[in-house]
């Protein structure tokens, strides 16, 4: 193994007992020969544990952790990634199901990326094909541009893999943010991202998924928008003092907003945003006049 990088899988747990098994049984069977899987549980109440240690009994390759405290998602997520030794680093969810080349494929087309991740198919709560994917919901981006990840996200966390000289930068997770969507904007702007056409996970959704891309939640009415986009400032405000590139645009794309965030400048705004439509919105599935009818609906609606 001396030749063939170490790569880490960082998995987060959290009673998960009904999928967990099918998920374990792909990771443990990748075809890449040199891994370590890092599991950290954030206090289950199920049979999570009793699952995971008899996994870390049967295979040497697996580290089982377990939270004193509930840290929540993205903390929890941040403390296994800062527990791997991998040259190269995949997260994964506890309900999905990957290819079992995998993490052999992403290895060998990264590149001199510093972030690669792939498509995936949605399956439903019985492992069914829901004959749908990802990229029919996004166009999936790929470069060394931060700007379409100001107001969408196409890099899904279990489908990444990235290399550990990235955790200079991600470190500390911002709080109450999607972490995926937080590295995928850091890493555009720090060497890179890649995108691998192909579906190389059956992508769960369930009612208690921490993603609800299909909107197959029900929501309540006092969650649903009228507006045809909400404009988050508070997550513009963390790109901005992270941002080694898109510092002063992101600032003045800011300084069109009131103190309680309601737009003060629309014309200043829908200029500032259409100056770069076709980046920030990039993984849109529109059209270019569909996109400036949509920045005019954002700003003056």
């Amino acid at each position: 193994m001396m030749n063939i990088p170490l790569i880490s899988i960082a998995v987060c747990t959290y009673n998960g007992d009904k999928y967990l098994r099918q998920q374990l049984d792909s990771i443990v069977n990748q075809t890449y020969p040199n891994l370590e899987i890092i599991i950290v549980d954030d206090v289950s109440s199920d049979k999570t544990m009793e699952i995971l240690h008899e996994y870390d009994c049967m295979y040497t390759m697996i580290r089982v952790m377990r939270n004193e405290l509930n840290l929540g998602y993205a903390k929890n997520f941040e403390k296994a990634i800062g527990l791997c030794n991998g040259e190269y680093i995949a997260l994964s969810d506890q309900d999905d199901i990957w290819a079992h080349d995998k993490i052999q494929l992403l290895k060998d087309n990264i590149g001199d990326k510093v972030m690669i991740y792939h498509d995936s198919e949605f399956i439903d709560q019985t492992g069914q094909s829901m004959n749908k994917y990802v990229s029919d919901v996004f166009n999936m981006y790929e470069g060394n541009s931060s700007l379409p990840f100001l107001f969408d996200n196409c890099v899904s966390g279990h489908a990444v893999m990235f290399k550990k000289s990235l955790c200079k930068n991600i470190f500390p997770f911002p709080e109450k943010l999607y972490h995926d969507w937080w590295m995928a904007f850091i890493a555009a702007e720090n060497g890179g991202i890649k995108y691998y056409d192909r579906a190389l996970v059956h992508y769960r959704q369930h009612t208690n998924s921490n993603t609800d891309m299909l909107s197959i939640k029900i929501k309540p009415e006092s969650d649903k928008k009228n507006h045809i986009h909400e404009i988050k400032p508070n997550w513009l405000i963390t790109c901005m003092k992270k941002s080694s590139v898109r510092k002063v645009y992101i600032k003045d794309l800011l300084s069109c907003f009131n103190i309680d965030y309601s737009i003060k400048n629309p014309i200043k705004l829908f200029f500032l945003l259409f100056k770069h439509y076709k980046l920030l919105f990039y993984q849109k599935k529109k059209g270019n006049i569909s996109k400036i009818n949509y920045i005019r609906k954002m700003c003056f609606s």
